[in-house]
């Protein structure tokens, strides 16, 4: 329809009950080699390239890297979305010559959730540490500035300005003992990383002076204050301007959907798999799992997960299972159960025998 070549990249999103590996993926870096070898196989040196996006997210220094490979094939690449292109996917499409959106599409918010050794333990999870939003941080400190006037500094002198300044140094300084220092700082290199980055997306085609793109990253990084705004076509227009955010006409729109719905049905995206039901009463199963696709029409990889999984049951306090030692006790219809699972292999490969058009 649009005379260039397509590739899709698309992290799926499959809920699970209770969670499991493979059944959905994030923007990684392990991307790069799949892509690279979906483009070598579909693109020549003077066709046009189209990047049809599905992904929440995920890990921001992947994105330069990807996008670097996307502009040796085709400098001038765009990004079609028709739903989700959500943080790290809304930062690769900033550095598309144009985004076109369907009515569906979604953009978000580029504000990262920081992690590393320094964090907070999770209170639920004593082995696992919290994500530290770094919009949180920076909206703790400008409450308590806020509460303390220390901004309207106009009406004051300097002597009021000192006290309130006193008022306000017990309430900063309680970050740096409930959050470990080398946290906080991992939290300001972090928003000047992406600050600095989205200027360096935008600057391959959004030519505008530095008080304009400081506009458009302010605004895709603390201009909504949630993380979880999704931005819509008519918001993403208004913040980037027309020449960059293209609305879909009915044709493509439906194409793009048209697309999106393959993908949701091959991958049953929108049922959420049970694994009481996939196991029934087996005690030990095999299960391969597909959380990502890349592909053209003429080259396809897959983001597949095997593993084998076990349960057990789980009586309840007070009821008790007799079973000869050594023996794993039986599963009693109605009686909670228990799972494990061991991951026996994981990685990007080649689908074998796609099924994309072949025209």
């Amino acid at each position: 329809m649009r005379g260039r070549k397509l590739v899709s990249i698309v992290n799926l999103d499959r809920a699970a009950e209770p969670a499991l590996p493979g059944l959905s993926t994030q923007f990684q870096d392990d991307l790069k080699e799949p892509l690279f070898r979906v483009l070598k196989e579909t693109c020549k040196s003077d066709d046009k390239l189209d990047v049809l996006l599905y992904t929440r997210g995920g890990a921001t220094n992947a994105v330069w890297p990807i996008v670097g490979l996307l502009r040796e094939f085709d400098a001038d690449f765009e990004v079609l979305v028709p739903f989700r292109a959500h943080s790290s996917g809304t930062m690769l499409a900033l550095a598309a010559k144009k985004i076109v959106m369907s009515p569906l599409a979604e953009l978000s918010p580029i504000d990262p959730t920081t992690a590393n050794q320094f964090n907070p333990r999770d209170p639920g999870n004593q082995q696992a540490r919290l994500g530290i939003a770094v919009e949180d941080v920076t909206s703790y400190q400008e409450f308590w500035k806020q509460v303390f006037d220390v901004n309207q500094g106009e009406s004051q002198n300097e002597e009021e300005k000192r006290a309130r300044f006193v008022l306000l140094q017990p309430h900063l300084m309680r970050l740096s003992t409930e959050v470990h220092p080398l946290a906080l700082g991992n939290v300001q290199r972090v928003y000047m990383q992406i600050r600095v980055l989205a200027k360096m997306l935008l600057g391959h085609h959004h030519k505008s002076d530095d008080e304009a793109l400081k506009h458009i990253i302010d605004s895709f990084t603390k201009g909504y204050y949630s993380h979880h705004h999704m931005i819509n076509r008519n918001e993403a227009q208004a913040i980037l301007g027309a020449d960059h955010i293209e609305f879909a006409g009915i044709e493509l729109a439906a194409a793009m959907d048209g697309l999106l719905r393959h993908y949701e049905d091959d991958f049953a995206l929108r049922r959420p798999f049970y694994l009481g039901r996939f196991m029934a009463d087996d005690q030990e199963k095999s299960a391969r799992f597909i959380g990502g696709v890349v592909e053209s029409a003429k080259w396809s990889y897959l983001n597949e997960v095997e593993l084998k999984i076990r349960q057990y049951l789980a009586p309840p306090s007070g009821v008790q299972v007799q079973v000869p030692p050594g023996t794993a006790a039986p599963l009693v219809p109605g009686l909670p159960r228990k799972y494990e699972w061991q991951v026996m292999e994981q990685g990007w490969r080649r689908n074998a025998a796609p099924k994309g058009v072949t025209t």
